[in-house]
């Protein structure tokens, strides 16, 4: 029997762009919080899109292959997980059709607690536990590829928990009806099947299908829901989904002033409150989660107390936020701070002490300004 997948966390990691010449050095994470921090165009978002790419390349099968060199650390179970992996271009002499079709891994390894478990390099494959493997595909990864072996059942496992869950959507858009109606048909089912059954297995699903299910069959989960948005917006009594039937979707609706709002005719800043907090609630234990510029599209009254709740209410998950604003720099504890630099094309990281920030939390963050004004970063 497989062993649970509990206690999931990145730890690390380090990524070069092989086309560009990119280099970011290692980057280590914090388990609850890590904030990067950092002026524009050092290479914060390119470090979430590093780790967002690596776990959907292990466990995604259509996922386009880029030449990049990537090592990813991962902690499951207190059991250390070290994945490398380097993919190139295929031998100009072969016939290229498409685009994504001119890369291959040239390779890759995965390493548990200090032991191989496979390795292969260029045609050569080792893994654990076999004499001979078959020639495995060259453009997937083989964690893909070997996900039921037994080595590989737990991370494998591990890395779907830790699902990356990208809050900057486009949250002007809706689901369909008849997409909204299979679901609500499956949800259904679901519940004549098993009444008892954990809002979990719901977790993954869009904003507006989580809500949906949230207000009708978990009475506790939509109170939370809903009495955190109402402390950000007194005005509003109700939120709900509702379909628009002359554009055939179903949109996030809410109730102001005995006045029903459909999702279009929210502001977008409210919009977004909503989105963030039914994903704070309704993520499965133990996920990922990345912000790239928490602040964005959010009212100057809505941040302090969405980054307490963020920060507050789920000590599983793992956050790594990137931001510019003081009250959300402010707001998390400088030695949860990853302070990015770059020189050329290498991307640098360092603490806020070896940064050279004093100890006060009052004074980190016009510390770090004052030393970037001083190494005349900013004007």
């Amino acid at each position: 029997m497989c062993e649970r997948a509990k206690h999931v966390k990145i730890q690390w990691i380090e990524f070069e762009n092989l086309k560009t010449g990119l280099k970011i050095e290692r980057v280590n994470f914090n388990s609850d919080v890590t904030l990067l921090v950092g002026l524009s165009g050092v290479g914060k978002t390119q470090i979430l899109k590093a780790v967002e790419y690596s776990l959907n390349l292990a466990v995604d099968k259509d996922v386009i292959l880029r030449p990049y060199r990537v090592g990813l650390g991962i902690l499951i179970n207190n059991k250390k997980y070290e994945w490398f992996y380097e993919i190139t271009k295929i031998n100009e002499d072969e016939l290229i059709i498409k685009e994504e079709s001119k890369y291959e891994f040239l390779f890759e390894k995965l390493i548990c607690n200090g032991t191989i478990i496979f390795e292969r390099k260029n045609e050569k494959i080792t893994v654990i536990g076999y004499d001979k493997v078959p020639q495995p595909k060259k453009d997937e990864s083989l964690i893909s590829q070997y996900s039921e072996d037994k080595n590989l059942e737990l991370l494998v496992s591990g890395i779907h928990k830790l699902y990356s869950v990208e809050i900057e959507v486009a949250v002007r858009g809706g689901i369909v009806s008849e997409s909204f109606n299979q679901l609500k048909s499956k949800v259904t089912e679901t519940f004549k099947r098993n009444k008892n059954v954990e809002f979990k297995i719901f977790s993954h699903l869009p904003v507006a299908i989580k809500l949906y299910i949230a207000k009708r069959y978990y009475p506790e989960l939509y109170i939370k829901i809903f009495d955190a948005v109402k402390e950000l917006f007194i005005e509003v009594e109700d939120i709900d989904v509702e379909e628009d039937s002359i554009r055939e979707m179903y949109l996030v609706s809410i109730q102001v002033y005995g006045k029903k709002l459909l999702q279009r005719d929210i502001s977008n800043g409210m919009l977004k409150t909503i989105y963030y907090i039914v994903e704070l609630f309704t993520m499965s234990k133990d996920s990922l989660v990345l912000i790239d510029e928490f602040e964005n599209g959010l009212g100057v009254n809505c941040i302090d107390i969405l980054a307490e709740l963020m920060l507050s209410e789920r000590n599983d998950l793992q956050f790594i936020i990137t931001s510019h604003h003081p009250k959300i720099i402010n707001a998390i504890d400088k030695d949860k701070w990853r302070i990015i630099d770059r020189d050329n094309c290498i991307v640098t990281n360092s603490g806020s002490l070896d940064y050279g920030i004093g100890n006060s939390q009052h004074d980190a963050y016009f510390n770090l300004i004052n030393r970037w004004e001083f190494e005349g970063k900013i004007g």
